[in-house]
């Protein structure tokens, strides 16, 4: 049972977060920022945030040409442009509001490795920059084939290679450590094991599993971050879940690339860290077997991997697979990202689909400019 002293000093809040993810805290900063007076608790199930955001491959990236070109066929050429500025400005709101000194920044560049099937959307890339100049007032897309056999990758599986200056990577975890202090800095509360049950009125109730109660906080405005894990909490909108799995090797001493890479519409990506290769991705291969809120493996998928490592990204060279991981990302029918107030005390922020770095921190200013 909570003492007299927990009831009047824990348990009353201005704003409650509930996320600690990239977008959760993103969010708790903003406010913070905006106004300093509001007390803000983040309330997180997990002993870290659970979803995807301290599992993620490490991306500054806002779509590739061919996950740009099936963009268009999706939501239109306007909605599309429309995404990536918001990405594009997401990183910059990022990247100004923590030093990249202290989120492992490294600026190589973004590729999109392009088989002969999809060769098309070479022919495709001047249209692309054509609009793209809108957001970033120069091409963004050049090609880079010379690169291909100075890279090490497999020519024969690799046609052409489509290089952009304009991406980077980030070290995940020294991201989110640097979020994390900053949030505190700034006088957030972060309160882990604090898995939110149910939400009304602006009262959020969670489980305390050592008093074996339900415990209640309160305050005038409750915000979801929960991401994947919004349906959980509220019945609506739907979110479903997108499980990617994530391989990391030893280090190579022959590595020959640095930067971030994409292939097949964005539904693979790697990228070095050091000598060291990071891949994910493959959920395309199983979209109905992804949809999962566990956290295990599809072997299917780290096979797939695997083979792509072996004939494709490190053709003839050892290496050792030292780890894997996953995590689960949150995504809706359209793959639009939505700041949907539920009623007057609540507000919900979905979805980043995948793009939860380059997206969170301009989501977070929506939702701001909704309270």
């Amino acid at each position: 049972m909570l003492s007299f002293w927990e009831k009047n000093s824990f348990l009353e809040y201005d704003i409650i977060i509930v996320g600690s993810g990239i977008l959760g805290l993103s969010t708790a900063c903003e406010i913070k920022e905006r106004y300093p007076a509001k007390n803000i608790i983040v309330l997180e199930r997990g002993i870290l945030p659970t979803g995807a955001s301290t599992k993620n491959a490490g991306f500054l990236c806002f779509g590739s040409l061919t996950e740009i070109l099936a963009d268009f066929k999706l939501k239109g050429e306007a909605e599309t442009l429309s995404l990536v500025e918001k990405r594009w400005k997401g990183i910059n709101y990022l990247k100004e509001r923590l030093s990249e000194n202290k989120i492992g920044y490294h600026s190589y560049g973004g590729y999109d490795l392009i088989d002969t099937p999809r060769s098309s959307a070479i022919r495709e890339m001047d249209r692309v920059n054509a609009l793209l100049r809108q957001v970033f007032d120069k091409d963004v897309f050049e090609v880079s084939d010379g690169r291909i056999k100075e890279f090490g990758f497999s020519s024969e599986l690799v046609s052409h290679l489509v290089y952009s200056p304009f991406e980077a990577q980030i070290d995940t975890g020294e991201m989110m450590k640097t979020l994390i202090k900053y949030a505190q800095f700034l006088g957030v509360q972060i309160t882990n094991g604090a898995g939110a049950k149910e939400i009304s009125g602006g009262k959020v109730s969670v489980w305390h599993s050592a008093l074996n109660e339900q415990v209640t906080f309160r305050s005038e405005k409750v915000i979801v971050c929960a991401n994947a894990f919004v349906n959980r909490i509220l019945p609506e909108p739907e979110v479903k879940p997108g499980r990617g799995q994530v391989l990391i090797t030893n280090e190579i001493e022959e590595l020959k690339f640095k930067g971030i890479f994409h292939y097949d519409e964005g539904y693979y990506y790697f990228r070095n860290y050091g000598n060291r290769v990071i891949i994910g991705g493959g959920r395309n291969l199983d979209f109905s077997g992804e949809e999962s809120f566990e956290f295990s493996y599809n072997e299917k998928i780290i096979d797939d991997l695997k083979n792509k490592l072996d004939n494709m990204i490190l053709p003839g060279l050892k290496y050792e697979i030292t780890d894997k991981w996953t995590g689960i990302m949150g995504f809706t029918e359209n793959k639009l990202p939505e700041v949907k107030v539920i009623d007057g005390n609540t507000i919900a922020a979905l979805s980043c689909n995948g793009m939860g770095i380059a997206l969170s921190s301009y989501i977070a200013r929506e939702i701001v400019d909704h309270l």
